[in-house]
């Protein structure tokens, strides 16, 4: 029986495999209303968890100066200025690129991410922000993400350049308006292996005290393992013995080089770091299992599937 179970991990870990998720920001540690001002607000709230995937906290950024002003939600005031109270047709505001709300998300080591749609529920103050848009560092935040109302809102609309619009001044702002959606695609979002940040801006508020609030911030994506997949690159590469049983792991390969080594246990968690001695890299602490260890040789890469006995 213990066979099958470690023939089940090498068969496991040999194939590269796919975890969808769908996880939510709900700011529920957000305190209530501050008067001190400052240039960056962070949320406190314990940040979503999935396979292969870290998600930042999320923050509010304002080198003018903002307050932190809502509970249980993002809310910030000090908004690009450019609209008029009761006044649902003229506006003058743009879009300021150093004031946002922002999150990070990273695929962890040895997975890559696909991230499909982001989706949140928005709040004014009665004086705060008509416009939003959602942009990406994919493209150093040039433009704007795709946009759209789902479900159908009717206090809320798109432009042709997908920016939101909070469409009635007078619509109530006690509760947040829903169906926010950002569609994510193409190669910038599908199977990347860095890190990727996302900034939520806001403008035409009415006055500065007026706010700009984010709620229930839905990511939807999957997460894919890269273990076992060899990449081929390192000529002659051979690693013995496999299993290993004396602590002790051999790396060879044509050039002979010194090579960095990574290993990986199979939730992808790294668990060695170093260098060969004499072709030689130190595996005593490794509890029993499988493995992928990570060998860079004079920049080329190779992974191979290790066994601990």
């Amino acid at each position: 029986m213990k066979k099958f179970y470690t023939l089940a991990f090498i068969l496991f870990a040999s194939h590269s495999f796919g975890q969808a998720f769908a996880v939510t920001y709900n700011f529920a540690s957000v305190a209530s209303a501050s008067s001190t001002t400052v240039t960056s607000v962070t949320d406190p709230t314990i940040v979503p968890t999935a396979t292969g995937v870290a998600f930042g906290s999320f923050s509010a950024v304002n080198p003018n100066g903002t307050t932190s002003n809502g509970t249980g939600r993002l809310a910030t005031t000090n908004q690009p200025l450019g609209a008029t109270d009761s006044n649902d047709i003229l506006f003058t505001g743009a879009i300021d690129l150093a004031v946002y709300h922002q999150v990070t998300i990273t695929p962890q080591a040895v997975y890559s991410m696909s991230l499909s749609s982001i989706v949140f529920g928005m709040r004014r103050g009665t004086t705060g922000v008509r416009n939003y848009a959602v942009r990406s560092s994919a493209d150093g935040y040039a433009s704007n993400l795709a946009a759209s109302i789902n479900p159908t809102n009717t206090n809320l609309t798109v432009d042709g350049s997908n920016n939101f619009f909070w469409t009635l001044d007078a619509t109530s702002t006690s509760a947040d308006q829903a169906g926010s959606t950002v569609t994510l695609s193409g190669s910038s979002f599908t199977e990347i292996t860095t890190p990727i940040t996302f900034r939520f801006y806001a403008w035409n508020a009415e006055v500065t005290t007026g706010n700009f609030s984010i709620d229930n911030v839905v990511v939807t994506g999957s997460s894919t393992s890269t273990l076992g997949v060899q990449q081929n690159e390192i000529s002659g590469l051979s690693m013995y013995p496999n299993p290993v049983t004396n602590g002790n792991l051999y790396i060879t390969s044509t050039s002979n080089q010194a090579k960095s080594v990574a290993i990986f246990d199979i939730l992808g968690k790294q668990v060695v770091k170093a260098s060969t001695v004499n072709n030689t890299v130190n595996v005593t602490n490794l509890k029993a299992g499988v493995y992928i260890v990570k060998i860079t040789e004079d920049e080329k890469t190779d992974s191979r599937k290790l066994i601990i006995e």
